[in-house]
């Protein structure tokens, strides 16, 4: 009986185990969705002078054309992550810089590797040098050192 017992702890506990391997995994892809949508919005944002004085918060210009994901959540004018990161769009004149917060090691070594790679220019882990280009998943799994990290992908145009 007490064999039977431990059999069923152990399945259950596999099962809670790969149940949370693909929560995590789900979040980083809905992560990762939110961000192209953000970038995206935010480039409607470009007039002929750019995007304002570098430094310019574009979080309210974007939850004013609804530009920001409706399953992202926003509290007095900040957005947040699927993590419970605060999200930041900053004008740098001609571009743009979104920085995601609170990004537990799987996130950010998946966000790192999937996003820099196709939109962005430069891609800033931690307090680390911007990568410029691709990030290759050695890099990224070297700068996501703690259980909760930053990137900044920055966008010029």
């Amino acid at each position: 009986r007490s064999l039977v017992l431990i059999i069923i702890a152990i399945g259950v506990g596999l099962g809670l185990a790969a149940a949370a391997g693909m929560f995590s995994s789900s979040n980083a892809n809905e992560e990762q969705r939110n961000i192209s949508v953000i970038a995206a919005n935010a480039r409607a944002l470009k007039t002929s002078s750019g995007y304002g004085s570098s430094g310019t918060n574009l979080i309210p210009s974007l939850i004013a054309i609804n530009g920001v994901p409706k399953n992202m959540s926003v509290s007095s004018g900040v957005v947040y992550n699927v993590y419970g990161g605060s999200v930041t769009v900053s004008s740098t004149g001609m571009g743009f810089s979104i920085t995601t917060s609170k990004l537990p090691q799987d996130a950010c070594i998946t966000l790192a590797t999937k996003i820099a790679k196709n939109t962005f220019e430069q891609t800033k882990i931690n307090s680390g040098s911007a990568i410029t280009g691709e990030v290759t998943t050695a890099a990224a799994t070297q700068a996501c050192s703690s259980d909760s990290n930053s990137i900044t992908w920055t966008y010029s145009s």
